[in-house]
């Protein structure tokens, strides 16, 4: 039957008056594809053309429901049968919206009409071979009541369901279930799509994804060693068992010396292929019962189960360091590297996983305070250091806060002339109990913690502020040189405090000279060197103390702009006596000399001394000889004594 025979009025039709967005089809179409045309566009009328695409009249559905009533109830079933197009044209729309299933290889979906009695209608073959229902069963026979009301509850409120999954004979399905207007009748199509194999593919990913998630929780990403928490609980592991065997357990905490040099130098990705190269050689000398694990950047911590004695531990200690000699190569680049290694022993040192891990790194502070390049066995008094240190730390934060440290003052004298031609501010500790602390003592620590950059502007400011006091008074002349740290003149706003201090104070900047070690100098010496000029520039002179114990350059100093060489009294202590001393001493000034600086001697405590450094032409000197370090008070007292 053409669609044509349906139109209504057929002997009738003004095409002017049809507007010209009206859907249309040809007449020659199905009657499924016209209700598939309606519903989809939610239309009650198209246009239907001829041949030569001639508009020759309208259908509705009216027409549509003329003609159903002429039909049988099979024959109205038979429209959406499995030879229907319209019905192979919805699977194929739905199997593709499933694409990324096929792609997996999941079966195509059974197609199930129901009618509004839960009666089955029709079923494709896949339906039926997989249910084992036929036409004309209840949709309870597939589905449970409570599944089937379940379903339909989610589709009188949702207007359908969609990718809702059921379980149907140990598979699982994902659900689609959507109706189909047909003739006047409701009518439901059930579209199940077998995801058993997805549902199996997602948990044999989440499983693996738990896997990797338990990995990453327990292994080093680098290295894929144990980590710090799966150590710990090795390390616990161990010592129960091994309490019971009444045989020893060791920890070895290692770090490898200097190892921020290469970060620093060769960028980040050396540093990780040394650490590789590094975990695969310590693994080479451990047993299979034996624990290596990455806990830190360049920390490792071994653990050796079931030892009799210490004599074990040693042994790997030394072989380890044996494997630190040869060299490491990266991209033909060598580097040499030595490793420190801290020992705890089970159960000597400790009892807890806890505590033998912090004994052993106790024990690797010690053997890099050593020199590092060598390992060192845990004792009790470390801990007590430790633990003295730690107070002491604290005790520093509060005595900066509190401002319990003071500027004493140690006169610089012309050795030719005997006058006053400046003074060195030193630093004190005045700790409420323990009196006056020497700087040996803090300024160590106060370096490790970086208090040293709030204690040495406040050092700086305070001298400044009082021999700004006592030139007002007439009783300074000369200059008052102040300790600048590395961590100080690291800084990239040093300058910028230097000069704040100096226009607080108002002290004249000719008045100021600064003293830096020759070994910051040469940490960066291009940067270092600005900063020396920008200092010049404001009118500070700059001294390099300690001189002689770093690297003594003459193609670096000649760089700089310096003012004044510092001899360091390691040199003088032996004058005049000593050959070698006399040696140094002697060619420190005449090098300083032909570079243009002034020098000044320190630790002077003998009149043949300073006899000595001023015949071979030093200028300046300080020392016991002529004053010990003295408070503010005191100081002034000195300057009133030489008015």
């Amino acid at each position: 039957m053409l669609l044509s025979d349906l139109i209504s009025d057929s002997g009738y039709f003004d095409s002017a008056t049809i507007p010209q967005d009206f859907i249309s089809i040809h007449n020659n179409r199905p009657l499924e594809m016209a209700i598939e045309i309606m519903n989809d566009h939610k239309v009650d009328r198209i246009v239907l053309l001829d041949g030569a695409d001639k508009r020759i009249g309208l259908l509705t559905k009216d027409d549509i429901s003329r003609y159903s009533s002429t039909l049988s109830e099979k024959e109205k079933l038979e429209i959406f049968s499995g030879d229907s197009p319209l019905c192979r044209t919805i699977e194929a729309k739905f199997r593709d919206a499933k694409a990324t299933y096929n792609m997996l290889g999941i079966a195509f979906c059974e197609i199930i009409t129901v009618g509004n009695e839960q009666i089955i209608r029709w079923l494709n073959a896949e339906a039926m071979l997989t249910f084992g229902v036929n036409i004309d069963d209840p949709i309870s026979k597939m589905l449970t009541q409570e599944r089937w009301e379940h379903l339909m509850n989610i589709f009188n409120t949702q207007g359908g369901v969609e990718h809702e999954r059921i379980e149907v004979r140990g598979r699982i399905y994902e659900v689609t279930l959507l109706e189909v207007e047909l003739l006047g009748r409701r009518i439901l199509k059930l579209f199940l799509h077998d995801v058993s194999e997805l549902v199996r593919l997602g948990d044999e990913l989440r499983q693996s994804l738990e896997r990797t998630i338990e990995h990453i929780a327990h292994y080093d990403v680098l290295t894929d060693l144990p980590n710090r928490l799966l150590l710990q609980a090795r390390l616990e592991h161990a010592i129960a068992y091994h309490k019971r065997q009444v045989q020893k357990v060791a920890v070895l905490y290692l770090n490898l010396d200097h190892f921020k040099d290469i970060n620093e130098s060769y960028g980040y990705m050396a540093g990780d292929s040394i650490l590789v190269q590094a975990s695969q050689r310590l693994a080479s000398v451990l047993e299979r019962e034996d624990t290596l694990s990455r806990v830190g950047s360049d920390e490792f911590v071994i653990v050796l189960e079931g030892l009799e004695n210490v004599t074990k531990s040693e042994e790997i200690a030394k072989k380890i360091q044996a494997l630190f000699e040869d060299i490491f190569t990266i991209q033909e680049t060598s580097f040499k590297l030595s490793v420190s290694i801290g020992i705890a022993l089970y159960p000597e040192d400790a009892e807890s996983s806890e505590l033998l891990l912090k004994n052993a790194d106790i024990a690797l502070r010690r053997a890099k305070d050593n020199g590092r390049n060598n390992y060192c066995f845990f004792s009790s008094e470390m801990s007590i250091q430790l633990f003295e240190r730690v107070l002491l730390e604290r005790e520093l934060r509060h005595a900066v806060d509190e401002s319990e440290f003071l500027v004493y003052y140690q006169p610089q004298v012309n050795l030719n002339t005997g006058e006053l031609s400046g003074a060195e501010a030193l630093v004190r500790w005045n700790h409420p109990v323990m009196g006056i602390v020497s700087p040996d003592v803090f300024i160590p620590l106060c370096e490790s913690t970086n208090l040293i950059i709030p204690l040495g502007e406040k050092v700086l400011k305070d001298a400044c502020s009082q021999v700004k006091l006592w030139k007002e008074k007439g009783l300074f002349k000369g200059r008052i040189s102040v300790n600048v740290s590395g961590k100080q003149f690291e800084r990239p706003d040093v300058i910028a405090v230097i000069k704040s201090i100096i226009d607080e104070t108002q002290l004249e900047p000719c008045c100021l000279e600064l003293e830096i070690t020759e070994s910051v100098l040469m940490g960066n010496p291009k940067v270092f060197g600005e900063k020396l000029i920008e200092l010049k520039a404001l009118g500070i002179e700059v001294a390099i103390d300690d001189f002689g114990t770093g690297y003594s350059s003459l193609s670096y100093l000649k760089q700089f702009p310096i003012d004044k060489l510092k001899i360091d009294q390691s040199f003088v202590g032996g004058l005049p006596h000593n050959e070698q001393d006399t040696a140094i001493v002697k060619a420190v000034i005449a090098m300083s000399k032909a570079l243009g600086f002034r020098t000044i001697a320190e630790g002077i405590e003998k009149d043949e001394q300073g006899e000595f450094l001023k015949n071979f032409g030093c200028e300046q000197g300080q020392g016991y000889l002529y004053s010990h370090p003295l408070s503010a008070e005191k100081f002034e007292e000195f300057l009133k004594g030489l008015v």
